[in-house]
């Protein structure tokens, strides 16, 4: 099958989960398929396959145009940065346009609000298919016309796997932690509406230090960051290169975030973690209920007094069995599985390849 996979903004550093959802799922689809990878105001990256194409923001763009027409997709896989407003509406109906007809499925990962004007709009620009992976997303777009479907998250299980024997001490002297401190661990956006502030009254249970890594695709707060170091917590505010080691070095993984909108609906961080055997206390944030249940490894809390009583119980735990509840999300099945789902319900010819 032909199919385009597009984006805005790809490029590089791959630390924020809309751009990493796009990439995965390209380089997942190539392996049995023709696909097109390209961005917008985003970089030429060979080594991935993604190739930049000159445009302005609503993709009125003479030179994309030409790419699809060249290419003939059979289908266009939109996933947006912005995920699904208006403006992104507009943009797979111009997709559509310059792909003669290509059928469009627009995945949205993060619920977006819609005013009076979007509401009306919307429904007329609507692509062949939307899908989501959070039923309050699938709410906040019960306006448009016809079902919305449900779309998994992926996650590389053969990058992220726990450290070998020994390994965990080694990281630890690399990057300054004491070997017998309980090292909780969170990984995204430095910003107040990530609720990290949270994790200080961690910080003071003796034993523990709490170990937070930013973003660098986003801006970060520094007052924030000066705050939760000033409280005892481990700030790492560059870009780590190898993200693996910091999962591998962890007792714990941290997910306090509250606020919809700060994060997608499926963290990527918390998939990472669970792919590297870490025991994880999370909010019940998006789509994670649907996918997981509460189990000694896997913790929801509703407050900052649950944070704390789950973070003990994790301690007592000798295996937490993280992993095996994310195997079946690796991007070797997830790939295959979304593209079979997406053509059933366009009635598309999956089967046929390049």
């Amino acid at each position: 099958m032909r199919i385009c996979m597009f984006s805005e903004r790809l490029s590089p550093p791959f630390d924020e989960g809309i751009k990493s959802y796009a990439l995965h799922l390209a380089r997942s689809l190539a392996a049995d398929h023709k696909v097109l990878a390209l961005t917008a105001l985003g970089a030429d990256i060979p080594e991935m396959g993604v190739r930049n194409v000159a445009s302005n923001r609503l993709l009125l763009a003479p030179a994309l145009a030409a790419k699809l027409l060249r290419f003939r997709p059979q289908l266009i896989i939109y996933v947006p940065t912005a995920s699904a407003t208006l403006f992104s509406f507009l943009r797979a109906r111009l997709l559509k346009a310059y792909g003669r007809g290509a059928r469009v499925a627009l995945l949205t990962l993060q619920p977006r609000e819609h005013g009076r004007l979007a509401q009306l709009l919307m429904p007329r620009l609507q692509p062949d298919l939307v899908l989501v992976q959070a039923e309050r997303t699938r709410v906040s777009l019960s306006f448009l016309d016809g079902e919305i479907g449900f779309f998994p998250p992926g996650i590389d299980t053969e990058r992220f796997r726990p450290g070998p024997v020994g390994r965990r001490l080694e990281l630890r002297r690399l990057y300054g932690l004491k070997p017998e401190d309980y090292v909780l661990l969170h990984v995204g956006h430095l910003n107040r509406g990530r609720n990290i502030q949270a994790l200080c009254d961690l910080q003071r249970v003796p034993g523990n230090q709490v170990l937070v890594v930013g973003s660098t695709s986003t801006p970060q707060d520094s007052l924030l960051v000066q705050e939760l170091r000033d409280a005892g917590l481990r700030v790492i505010s560059d870009y780590v290169s190898d993200i693996v080691e910091i999962y591998q070095l962890a007792d714990c993984y941290l997910f306090p975030v509250v606020e919809e909108s700060r994060c997608i609906d499926v963290p990527l961080s918390v998939l990472e973690a669970m792919a590297c055997d870490l025991p994880v206390v999370t909010t019940r944030y998006g789509g994670l209920p649907l996918l997981f249940s509460a189990g000694a490894g896997f913790c929801y809390m509703d407050d900052v007094q649950g944070l704390t009583e789950a973070v003990e119980a994790c301690k007592r735990l000798r295996w937490p069995g993280t992993r095996c509840m994310v195997r079946d999300y690796d991007w070797t099945r997830i790939g295959p599985w979304l593209l079979d789902s997406i053509c059933r319900r366009l009635r598309l010819n999956e089967g046929h390849k390049p």
